[in-house]
């Protein structure tokens, strides 16, 4: 695992870490955008590391719409929701 596809921007973290507080949570591109005061566009740039490494599972719903998600059954996300909840609790 390359942490850099992970924690590789600001946003991208912004993103992963709200998505941590949310475990269950499906969303949209949209969604996600207003929550980190960015365009859909900079969300579509920075989920494509998260779902190449497997954090982030999606599914295309119309040409438009794009709905997201933790891979809650991933190792990779295990892992990370273990850490966070660690860090939470120092």
């Amino acid at each position: 695992m390359n942490l850099t596809k992970i924690f590789g921007s600001k946003k991208q973290t912004q993103l992963v870490e709200y998505l941590l507080n949310y475990p269950n949570g499906i969303f949209n591109q949209a969604g996600l955008s207003r929550f980190l005061f960015c365009s859909p566009s900079t969300i579509s740039r920075v989920i494509e590391p998260l779902l190449e490494e497997e954090i982030l599972v999606y599914e295309q719903i119309s040409k438009q719409m794009k709905i997201i998600a933790l891979n809650t059954e991933s190792d990779k996300v295990k892992a990370l929701m273990n850490f966070y909840q660690t860090i939470k609790q120092l």
